[in-house]
């Protein structure tokens, strides 16, 4: 395609926004050209279905809407906190990852911090704030949250001397977008407000997962098992949420953090210093911790870890598990789902990857939104 931006452009027919923004190494944009021969036919007949209503993907024009990223696209985020934080303030670390996927094992890696607070007293599933709201009779998962509601709910388990209480959200990731802005602008409940905190200000944490490394749960091998097909598009649903939500993120000046999964568990120390200068009031985190039953979790979390991220990362072969080739962070060697023919689980009766599963719009999709994202997770 040519050395020069006009030229990585001209492949995809964009013009000179595309071109203007290239020149400024907007984070997208290093991964177009991969997909081109695959969206040149069908993507300009899909430009005219776009809806503007929205910052996201829309249906089949998903693919094209992320090549049509506004110019706020940055390569950096701001961080989630200070240093030394004012302490009329709290950040609300909202962790952004589906079911299954490793969300667990980010969680024990952040709650290794003592300035990182936990639902888990509250002894409900998997220290989840929807499951505590539904507890509560306060709504479900499928619901936009009340903002004020869910921190007066949320405060009564929080500690809220640490300066980053911790809300994971593993269902409907794509309702943090409308939750948002009113949890920027809540009042804080009287207990923070006790306290002297006068303003909570939201993080965001998103992390995904490659889509050939399914076996590594035992749930979602019995979900393949059972309808491969409908896992792999709910794989592509998820992991476009997760890019709909960044966009909208940075659109909004909302500090976020994107995270790999394979990187979590097989470049800790790399993560490690991710998390730590996004989250620099957290101090430093322990990526082999294991949360001690009674004190950091407790019977009703049901969590059930015995080793630490790093530990079980040093055991763990993606390639011979996942197919999955790892990639090395500080050359910016993407780790890949390698296409190949062998048989991955010996539990399902496919060989290759769950991507056959898919038409070929689709898995343009799941290539794009997956470069994106692994830009991301490299910055």
């Amino acid at each position: 395609f040519g050395s020069s931006s006009s030229s990585r452009c001209q492949c995809l027919d964009l013009g000179p926004r595309c071109r203007k923004r290239m020149d400024h190494r907007f984070v997208p944009y290093s991964a177009l050209c991969l997909v081109a021969s695959v969206l040149r036919g069908s993507a300009l007949n899909l430009a005219s279905s776009f809806q503007t209503d929205r910052i996201g993907w829309t249906g089949n024009a998903s693919a094209v809407r992320l090549l049509e990223v506004d110019e706020y696209v940055a390569e950096k985020s701001p961080a989630g906190c200070e240093l030394h934080p004012d302490q009329s303030i709290r950040t609300l670390l909202r962790v952004i990852v589906p079911n299954n996927h490793g969300s667990t094992a980010m969680q024990a890696v952040l709650m290794s911090s003592s300035s990182v607070a936990t639902l888990c007293t509250s002894n409900v599933w998997q220290c989840e704030g929807h499951k505590l709201l539904e507890q509560q009779g306060h709504g479900s998962a499928t619901e936009e949250l009340d903002s004020d509601l869910m921190l007066e709910t949320y405060s009564k388990f929080w500690n809220l001397e640490r300066p980053v209480l911790l809300d994971k959200k593993t269902k409907w990731m794509s309702l943090a977008i409308d939750e948002d802005r009113p949890l920027l602008e809540a009042t804080p409940p009287r207990a923070m407000r006790r306290l002297g905190v006068r303003s909570i200000q939201p993080a965001y944490l998103i992390m995904y997962k490659h889509i050939c490394l399914w076996p590594m749960s035992h749930f979602v091998t019995q979900h393949v098992q059972a309808d491969p097909k409908t896992h792999a598009q709910r794989e592509l649903a998820e992991i476009e949420e997760q890019v709909e939500l960044h966009r909208y993120l940075v659109s909004a000046g909302r500090p976020v953090l994107v995270v790999n999964y394979a990187d979590l568990i097989k470049h800790p120390h790399f993560t490690r210093k991710r998390l730590e200068a996004f989250l620099p009031c957290a101090g430093a985190f322990d990526m082999d911790f294991v949360p001690q039953l009674g004190v950091d979790v407790f019977p009703g979390n049901a969590i059930k870890i015995t080793t630490g991220v790093q530990t079980y990362g040093n055991e763990a072969n993606l390639k011979q598990c996942c197919n999955f080739q790892l990639g090395k962070p500080r050359k910016g060697e993407y780790g890949k789902c390698l296409k190949d023919d062998t048989r991955p689980n010996q539990q399902v009766n496919f060989r290759g990857g769950l991507e056959q599963f898919l038409d070929s719009d689709e898995q343009s999709r799941l290539e794009l939104a997956t470069r994106y994202l692994d830009e991301l997770s490299y910055t």
